[in-house]
C-alpha cells in the first residue's frame, strides 16, 4: 500500500472516530440542550461523514481499482475528503457558531461529494 493510501486509511480511521465520538456527545452531553433542527444538520453531517467513512476504506482496501484507473481513484478519494470537510464543517460550525463558518461552503462541499461520486461510476471503464 503505497503512501496515498495510508493516509486515506487513516483519515478515514480518524473520520469514524470522530462520527462515534460526536453521536456519543450527541447523546450524552447534548440530550436535551439543543433544538431540534440544530439535531437535524447534526445528524445530516454525521451520516455523511460516517458513509463516506466505508466508501474511502473500500476505495484504499480496492486494488483493482487503483491498478486500472489510479489516477482517478486518487482524485476521487481527494475529492471526497475535500467535500466532507466543506460540507460537515460548515454544517457543525453553523450549529455551534464556530470560527471559519461560511454557509456557502456546504453546497460547495455537497457538490463536490457528488462529482466525486460519478467520477468514481466511471472510473472502471478508464484504463492507465
Amino acid at each position: 500500500m503505497n503512501v496515498f493510501w495510508k493516509i486515506n486509511t487513516s483519515l478515514a480511521a480518524f473520520y469514524g472516530a470522530v462520527t462515534v465520538g460526536s453521536a456519543a456527545a450527541l447523546m450524552h452531553l447534548l440530550r436535551g440542550s439543543i433544538a431540534t433542527e440544530q439535531l437535524a444538520v447534526l445528524l445530516s453531517a454525521g451520516f455523511i461523514l460516517a458513509f463516506h467513512v466505508v466508501v474511502l476504506l473500500a476505495l484504499s482496501a480496492f486494488d483493482k481499482l487503483q491498478q486500472q484507473s489510479p489516477w482517478l481513484s486518487r482524485i476521487c478519494a481527494c475529492a471526497m475528503h475535500i467535500g466532507l470537510w466543506l460540507f460537515v464543517y460548515t454544517l457543525v460550525a453553523g450549529v455551534f457558531k464556530l470560527p471559519l463558518h461560511f454557509s456557502a461552503l456546504a453546497p460547495l462541499g455537497g457538490q463536490l461529494l457528488i462529482l466525486s461520486w460519478l467520477a468514481l461510476a466511471i472510473s472502471p471503464w478508464i484504463r492507465k
